[in-house]
């Protein structure tokens, strides 16, 4: 009685019951809706799963003749509804295996229990279920943590519980929600740490990153460089040197571990192939920057899977070549994009929003402009805050990341718009214009809650950048766009959400408001899952 009492201190019963209500939600379309594959490369994260639940250990990537990373005939028959299935390549293996170690221990558990491979070939969803309705929990701390009400807490981190694309991962095999959760407590003890400035929330931040960038193999770095350079430059104090030397090696140990590993056994630590074949065009594409993003669907593709994406992957008639399978299978893979109402509401949500935050940033900068400098403490930034806060310094730099702000973001509304109008394309921009005009403001703001809120928007933006130049840089070597997954967006996903919380705090936005867009989004879940992809499920699975 003593530890409920103590969890509902901590956790109001809403948001208890929102987790609750959530697990229950992934945890039957685990198990009675989602089938086998539909989830992204499931078939792969089941397989790495597999060979450690079955005490073979971590998989070594190699080609499906090495035999050393491979989706087994079992699973591959399970798929193609074959006796007579080949082992496939398992691209999978190139992840290191924090995530696969932990959905290992519900299958290991089932394996004793059941042979039953319906059942058995769910197992491992259970962890990412559970990552999911933890993922609320953990959200609302965060929010919390930077004074955001209780009811708005609650119903923010339940509106994430409702995009469709969290649902459906977390009813899958795969690691992108674990991954999630492990940057949302990076984010919680970051918070905590740029607020309540204890050295000991800086090293819980540093674990969790370490975690993360131990379940994903480039990802998590997207949040780890920043967040890293971040909590050094908030640093002070005489030891702040040695703190951050041991915040470095704690964030990037299982990295390294890992980079060590694939010397080792491939003499590269970025190994991520599995065979020797060149990759890419024999002459690289010549397309200009600007024509590409005119061109090619980039944002409203990454924008609309990032909302919703279901699959199928199941037996078929026509020929099918896995990745670097040299026999076609007799499979078919089918994929709908959630799309109708639901996601033209999420586009003009999304477009609502990234507005708010453009008046919330023109608070921060008035507030700046008409304040007495002030060292606040021996931090590096701070240091750098009071020498720059200096008329003939302020004013200037303002400006100009100001108007280059401006001209990105128009010049990027103007030539990005494709097949999303121009109001739904507006988040885009003004994610950029957000991202650059916070960078000079990080130094001059002495309050550490919109410090976190600008720290969010340059945060994102570096990763937007990120991601825009792989997919630049891989199409014009390998001739089409790799895949625009918008959960690639997953690992800065908790701090974006908690700067967009700010400014709806600093704003003043009414809970009723908010209110009403959870349950908006809520019933667009619902009609996207009935309307669309059980549809799409049972035209293979009658």
């Amino acid at each position: 009685m003593l530890r409920i009492k103590n969890i509902i201190s901590h956790y109001p019963v809403p948001i208890l019951l929102i987790s609750l209500l959530f697990l229950i939600k992934v945890l039957y379309l685990s198990f009675f809706v989602t089938p086998f594959s539909a989830v992204p490369d499931e078939m792969g994260h089941f397989a790495y799963v597999q060979d450690i639940a079955n005490g073979k250990g971590i998989p070594i990537l190699s080609s499906r003749l090495d035999g050393k990373s491979i989706i087994g005939a079992d699973v591959m028959g399970y798929i193609e509804n074959s006796t007579d299935a080949r082992p496939a390549y398992n691209w999978i293996a190139q992840h290191p295996p924090v995530y696969y170690a932990i959905a290992a221990i519900p299958l290991k558990i089932g394996s004793w229990l059941t042979s039953d491979v319906n059942i058995l070939y769910r197992l491992p969803r259970i962890i990412s279920s559970l990552s999911g309705a933890i993922l609320l929990l953990v959200l609302f701390k965060i929010f919390r943590t930077v004074g955001l009400d209780p009811s708005r807490s609650t119903a923010i981190a339940a509106a994430v519980g409702f995009i469709p694309m969290i649902s459906h991962l977390s009813s899958g095999t795969n690691h992108d929600i674990s991954l999630l959760l492990f940057c949302a407590l990076a984010t919680y003890f970051f918070t905590r740490y740029i607020i309540h400035r204890q050295i000991r929330d800086s090293y819980w931040s540093a674990v969790w990153l370490a975690v993360a960038a131990g379940t994903k193999t480039m990802t998590p770095w997207a949040l780890l460089a920043p967040m890293i350079f971040i909590l050094i430059l908030e640093f002070s104090g005489s030891d702040r040197f040695k703190n951050a030397i041991k915040i470095i090696i704690i964030s990037i140990s299982t990295s390294i571990a890992w980079m060590v590993r694939n010397i080792v056994y491939f003499g590269n630590p970025l190994y991520t192939s599995g065979t020797d074949r060149k990759p890419g065009l024999d002459l690289p594409l010549q397309q200009n920057f600007v024509d590409f993003i005119q061109i090619q669907p980039v944002f409203d593709r990454t924008i609309q899977w990032f909302y919703g994406m279901f699959g199928h992957f199941g037996p078929g008639s026509a020929d099918f070549f896995l990745q670097y399978d040299k026999f076609p299978r007799h499979v078919r893979f089918s994929v709908v994009a959630a799309d109708g109402l639901p996601y033209t509401s999420f586009l003009q949500l999304l477009a609502v929003t990234a507005c708010l935050c453009v008046v919330y940033i023109s608070t921060v900068i008035w507030n700046i402009c008409h304040k007495k400098p002030i060292l606040e403490n021996n931090s590096l930034i701070s240091s750098i805050g009071f020498h720059l806060d200096k008329k003939y310094y302020k004013f200037p730099l303002l400006i100009i990341f100001f108007f280059i702000a401006i001209f990105v973001a128009a010049r990027l509304e103007l030539t990005g718009a494709t097949s999303l109008n121009f109001i739904s394309f507006l988040p885009v921009p003004l994610s950029t214009f957000l991202g650059i005009s916070a960078i000079p403001m990080v130094f001059y703001t002495t309050n550490n809650i919109d410090k976190i809120a600008l720290y969010g928007f340059t945060t994102t933006l570096f990763f937007g950048s990120v991601f825009l130049y792989h997919i630049y840089s891989g199409y014009l070597i390998e001739g089409f766009v790799p895949a625009l997954q918008g959960r690639y967006f997953y690992p800065i996903l908790p701090l974006a959400i908690l700067s967009i919380s700010i400014a709806l705090m600093r704003l003043k936005i009414p809970g009723i408001i908010i209110n009403f867009i959870v349950a908006l989004l809520a019933c667009s879940e619902l009609y996207v899952f009935i309307n669309q992809a059980i549809p799409l499920y049972l035209k293979y699975y009658p």
